[in-house]
């Protein structure tokens, strides 16, 4: 499946010496951040496509889909996402074999980075909490993954005032071999505009 990762030039040359980009625990900042939802994350990834290589403990990110739309990612909008200005990144585009990738639905992922439940409705949401409300905290945690599990991995377009689900759509898979490269466009992190 053809995938989109957005990361700092430096990845894209250490690939070229050393032929595979692994994310590394310690270079990542939302790891240290929300460890909890990122194991969780690394747990449904063992069970949906194996076990990681030796040494990987972390997935490699990428885009599916993003906005609905199944393309590449526009570098006149990515270049205001991503880093300081001046910094350099590249967008590679690769082919990973689809049983190797688990797809994700990005706004719910956006809920559970945050530590919250998956809800498709406000009404669903009143409920669940007060269920939740009244669980001791063990079951609490055990209710919210199993939401997790449920939720973050259906893709089945919905568009509703409550929420959105299936327009953009990420990718984790173990590693990202060179040769799995088949293209790379380069682009410079413009300056960020001030929100007033």
């Amino acid at each position: 499946m053809i995938l989109w990762t957005i990361q700092p030039i430096m990845v894209y040359e250490q690939m070229k010496e050393t032929g595979v980009y692994r994310c590394r625990t310690e270079e990542s900042y939302f790891y240290t951040v929300m460890k909890e939802q990122y194991d969780w994350l690394v747990t449904q990834m063992k069970q949906r496509i194996g076990d990681p290589p030796k040494g990987v403990t972390l997935p490699v990110w990428a885009w599916y889909q993003w906005e609905g739309v199944r393309k590449k990612p526009d570098l006149r909008k990515e270049r205001w996402a991503n880093g300081f200005e001046g910094e350099e990144f590249v967008c590679l585009e690769c082919d990973i074999p689809d049983q190797e990738v688990v797809l994700s639905d990005f706004d719910s992922w956006s809920l559970v980075i945050r530590d919250n439940l998956i809800t498709w409705s406000e009404e669903e949401d009143s409920e669940i909490e007060l269920l939740m409300s009244k669980l001791p905290e063990k079951e609490q945690k055990l209710l919210k993954h199993k939401n997790w599990e449920e939720r973050l991995f259906d893709l089945t377009p919905l568009d509703y005032w409550w929420t959105i689900r299936g327009d953009s759509i990420q990718a984790t898979f173990w590693e990202l071999r060179l040769e799995q490269v088949k293209e790379v466009r380069y682009f410079k992190a413009a300056k960020k505009r001030r929100i007033l």
